[in-house]
């Protein structure tokens, strides 16, 4: 057996030995290159490529080849999912948060996650585009509406309860590199269940719609819920 036979058997090992994982490529609302730079130093993570059409427009693929092997979103069978870890999205804005939670098929990237959440595929993204309060919205000017903001914050706080894992870009590393990927413990999401004795929780739009009938000395009130109402007394 040459040397150069061996070295090839020896990167084929080392290559399966890494955790292997889908990142879905989508239109980057921000931190393109920034984010593209540090995914890059992921070396321990076996990437393969999920790119959608309008990413093939917005992102230099170039910067994003050498990742792994790259698919189509038009030629990639979701049924392949269940041979990755985890289905990582690194540019998860406010609109894919809508799609997903009123559970529509409209866009590339949402009818892959619908699909990985339906397989119980850990789905993994960061958290920069779609939090109100991160940085990236306060720049644009994005985060000035409290009661928008904290809509979109139980939108999220459902997304969680669903199996849908944000985390840090450092978190992201420490937990693919470092630690078998699994679903955190679910957040409890407390929907609006309409029962005769109300023994339910109050949701956020039932405070916004009559903030005089509500207090925070109620017990049954969602995390949101509360927020909004200590925001009316800032």
């Amino acid at each position: 057996m040459d040397n150069q036979l061996i070295e090839r058997i020896v990167a084929e090992i080392e290559k399966r030995m890494k955790k292997s994982v889908l990142l879905a490529l989508t239109p980057a609302p921000g931190y393109q290159d920034e984010i593209c730079q540090r995914i890059n130093t992921f070396s321990h993570i076996r990437f393969s490529l999920f790119v959608t059409t309008s990413a093939q427009v917005s992102h230099d693929l170039s910067k994003w080849r050498h990742l792994g092997e790259i698919y189509n979103a038009s030629e990639f069978d979701c049924q392949q999912l269940s041979t990755y870890h985890a289905l990582f999205v690194p540019y998860f804005d406010k609109k894919l948060v809508g799609e997903i939670i009123n559970g529509l098929f409209i866009s590339e990237e949402g009818k892959l996650i619908h699909s990985a959440l339906a397989q119980n595929i850990p789905v993994i993204a960061l958290p920069y585009f779609c939090q109100p309060e991160s940085e990236l919205n306060e720049i644009l000017g994005l985060n000035k509406n409290k009661e928008y903001n904290l809509l979109i914050q139980e939108n999220i706080s459902r997304l969680k309860s669903m199996g849908v894992m944000f985390h840090s870009i450092n978190d992201v590393e420490d937990n693919l590199i470092n630690h078998d990927v699994k679903h955190q413990t679910k957040s409890e999401y407390k929907p609006e269940i309409k029962q005769e004795n109300n023994n339910r929780y109050i949701t956020l739009n039932e405070v916004m719609n009559k903030p005089g009938e509500y207090h925070l000395s109620q017990d049954k009130l969602t995390d949101s819920a509360i927020e909004y109402l200590k925001s009316l007394k800032n």
